[in-house]
């Protein structure tokens, strides 16, 4: 009996080893699991990382502006500057309001002053129309006079139709008028001579030759 106590003891002690020996088989395994699980964790929370790492290189890589390449075809180039020089080309602004009047103005002022030369023209030419044609009615009138004296070499003022009755006026002139029509003439002369001098060849003009005939028609001194 007493060995079959001692058998029962044996067994149970048996059995407490066996099942201290589980127990520390299952905490062993657990702490393995335990491990594997962490580790797998950190395996992925690594990937978890590179691939968001990954991804905000991606987006930056996105968000970067595409560079604009470099224009190497020439025509490309002369199109380019066409399109500058459009934009740096300001289209003139026209005459102001102001200019246009003063431009206005001035050509009613030109116009004025051609009439008015003309009505001067034609007064200075009756009143030698007169003298030649209708002696009686003729009155002596200085400011025709001179006029005639200033314009009569000019043939756009007096035609060759009349400067022959020009002449024939200031054949008998006397005084201031005749010295003033010696000195025009004579200036005219000289001028001409100065020029055939430096080029040793002249064109006869209207002017010249009405200087000649002029020179001529004057009374000498007596």
């Amino acid at each position: 009996m007493v060995k079959n106590l001692n058998d029962k003891n044996r067994t149970m002690e048996n059995t407490d080893a066996e099942t201290v020996l589980e127990r520390k088989i299952k905490k062993k395994k657990t702490k393995l699991v335990t491990n594997q699980n962490d580790e797998d964790s950190i395996k992925l929370n690594k990937k978890k990382h590179k691939r968001k790492t990954s991804d905000k290189n991606n987006s930056v890589n996105d968000e970067t502006p595409t560079k604009i390449p470099k224009i190497t075809n020439e025509d490309d180039t002369e199109e380019v500057l066409e399109s500058n020089d459009k934009k740096e080309t300001k289209t003139p602004k026209g005459p102001s309001k102001r200019e246009i009047k003063r431009a206005k103005a001035a050509q009613k002022e030109l116009e004025r002053m051609n009439q008015h030369k003309q009505e001067t023209t034609q007064k200075a030419l009756n009143y030698l129309s007169m003298w030649k044609h209708a002696r009686n009615e003729w009155k002596f009138m200085k400011v025709k006079q001179i006029w005639l004296i200033d314009n009569l070499l000019d043939e756009t003022s007096v035609p060759d139709s009349i400067f022959p009755t020009v002449l024939e006026y200031f054949e008998g002139c006397k005084g201031m008028a005749r010295e003033t029509l010696l000195k025009k003439g004579m200036d005219v002369i000289k001028k001409y001579e100065q020029k055939l001098e430096e080029s040793e060849e002249i064109t006869e003009t209207v002017e010249l030759s009405r200087a000649r005939q002029l020179l001529k028609a004057l009374p000498t001194e007596t």
